[in-house]
């Protein structure tokens, strides 16, 4: 069936092209053309259609396939009919290549070298601290290490405190040998600004002084022996700051100070004073909870807490969640 309509296609475009260039009347020439080639378009269209293979004409409607086919025959003369048997046919009915190789070999990823650029890669400060707390080889978890040189200080001290936890010498080594410019820097700086001291009595030199100190404990980066010194020294030039001029982010900084010396009753007092010169509840309120529920007033703590705009998901949402649903 399908070779005898390939057959009639043949002979009724060729009759067609006969006709249309002989003697005959022009209407004539083209009515009887048309007839040809519609008979030429329409069988080889079903021809192949017929050619398609099985799963191919199964999953197509009939009518669609053949009407598409037939369309592109009738309106282009040969070069649909070439274009068709060429480009759905065969490619249709030829053996699709397989691929043997059911894997891909990817080089292993190195450290990057300037993690500025990490958010661009494919290694992220997640997968860092994946290597550093996971990772078997100790020269994996040094390159880690090495490699964090570059991020923000309060990101690079997260790095280090982990490492400093680590069982390879290697590793604790170079976390210390990172770790002491960043203190070492902090106390230059300080003694910069109290060389400016003496100069200028300025609050904001001894504010910038006392946020210096503070720097050191926040960050965690300070001995143990040394950080209740360290707390004093930024209380006392907290202090000297406020005595110049009274602001509203110099008696928070001071009751966190005070309130990180466990000076409980102090510290609510600074923190009052803050709230009273117009600091925000969100900068204010989380420590006044804090100096409320080490003063065992719990009421206070619900109170604070209550007052605080905080994202879904966070730390402090679940806190304030608790307290709020607390009887």
């Amino acid at each position: 069936m399908t070779i005898f309509l390939i057959v009639l296609s043949l002979i009724s475009d060729i009759s067609a092209a006969v006709y249309a260039v002989s003697d005959a009347e022009l209407y004539r020439r083209l009515l009887v053309f048309s007839l040809f080639h519609f008979i030429a378009s329409i069988s080889a269209s079903y021809a192949m259609y017929m050619m398609l293979p099985p799963k191919m004409r199964e999953s197509q409607t009939p009518y669609l396939a053949v009407g598409f086919m037939f369309l592109m025959c009738m309106f282009l003369p040969v070069v649909g009919f070439v274009g068709l048997f060429v480009c759905v046919v065969v490619a249709m009915n030829l053996p699709r290549k397989k691929d043997e190789v059911m894997w891909i070999h990817n080089p292993r990823e190195e450290l990057p070298s300037h993690p500025r650029d990490m958010m661009y890669t494919k290694l992220g400060t997640g997968a860092l601290r994946d290597i550093l707390l996971n990772a078997p080889d100790t020269d994996r978890r040094v390159e880690a290490i090495s490699s964090v040189s570059h991020l923000p200080r309060d990101q690079r001290i997260s790095f280090y405190k982990i490492a400093l936890r680590d069982p390879a010498d290697d590793v604790r080594l170079m976390a210390y040998s990172q770790l002491d410019p960043i203190e070492q820097d902090i106390t230059d700086n300080i003694k910069r600004l109290e060389d400016s001291f003496e100069q200028n009595n300025s609050a904001d030199i001894a504010y910038d002084i006392a946020q210096q100190f503070w720097e050191i404990c926040y960050l965690g980066i300070a001995d143990t022996v040394l950080v209740k010194h360290y707390l004093n020294n930024a209380k006392k030039w907290c202090q000297k700051a406020i005595q110049i001029e009274d602001r509203g982010n110099f008696e928070l900084l001071l009751g966190r100070i005070l309130l990180e010396l466990n000076e409980i009753e102090p510290a609510m007092i600074a923190l009052q004073k803050a709230k009273n010169a117009k600091m925000l509840d969100s900068q204010v309120n989380t420590y006044l909870a804090e100096c409320a529920f080490r003063m065992r007033d719990y009421a206070s703590v619900k109170t604070y807490l209550g007052s605080l705009y905080t994202s879904e998901g966070s730390k402090l949402s679940h806190i304030r969640e608790y307290w709020l649903n607390a009887k």
